[in-house]
């Protein structure tokens, strides 16, 4: 079977959730115009990271989704990303599926990445990656750290993933770890990667700023790039 995906690397608001809201729901439309199946969105894609996370926000966050997973159900496709979930003390950074996979949230980032400040605001994951059934497929996702880390990006192999989707914010000057860390996942668990790292310039913890590439990633199981974009658009693949 022939697997049509696409992947928008697009400049995330921080905070501003219907902005990146409105973003979504164009890309959303150009994927169900070209027959896309699986459209894969950045990390944190409705807020970014924030120093601070409101019940307004929260709420907001959650809605977008809703409203992300009512539209991708009627274009008859997958829609995997990243947002804030509900933790213990504090939101975590966790994965969704909505739209034909049914709204499931099969996973918590475990290893929060520093220069971003993420653990000071948001919660860890305790689980590993759960592939799930959808109409694309088997597809397991997990996010932008945990590629450095193989004993958690292994569940894919084990789970026997179809594709692994990987939504990042990986800022430069790292891009060129990225981009190999992504070819070696795809070769040492034998299977397609679709990857999506966001696009523009933000801040974070303690006054850094970081620019981030805008890059979108399909790799197959030999590890190799089989379409890439690095323009901060949607990326359409077969």
């Amino acid at each position: 079977m022939t697997l049509k995906v696409a992947a928008l690397s697009f400049d995330i608001r921080p905070g501003e959730v219907k902005a990146n809201l409105d973003s979504v729901l164009s890309a959303l439309n150009d994927a169900r115009e070209q027959g896309v199946q699986l459209l894969a969105l950045p990390e944190q894609w409705t807020t970014s990271f924030l120093s601070s996370y409101t019940s307004e926000v929260l709420e907001e966050s959650e809605s977008a989704l809703k409203c992300v997973h009512r539209e991708a159900l009627a274009a008859n496709l997958t829609v995997v990303g990243s947002a804030p979930g509900r933790g213990n003390k504090k939101p975590t950074n966790e994965i969704h599926f909505l739209g034909t996979s049914g709204n499931v949230r099969p996973y918590q980032k475990r290893l929060m990445f520093s220069p971003t400040g993420e653990g000071r605001t948001l919660e860890a994951g305790a689980g590993l990656p759960k592939t799930v059934e959808t109409p694309a497929g088997r597809v397991c996702a997990y996010i932008c750290y945990d590629l450095r880390f193989p004993e958690i990006t292994r569940e894919a192999f084990y789970e026997q993933a179809d594709i692994v989707v990987i939504p990042a914010q990986w800022p430069r000057p790292r891009t060129d770890a990225f981009d190999l860390l992504v070819r070696a996942r795809a070769a040492e668990n034998q299977t397609w990667v679709l990857a999506c790292n966001r696009s523009g310039k933000a801040g974070f913890a303690e006054g850094r700023e970081h620019s981030f590439p805008g890059t979108a990633i399909v790799a197959n199981p030999m590890g190799e790039e089989a379409a890439r974009i690095d323009d901060g658009g949607l990326l359409v693949a077969e």
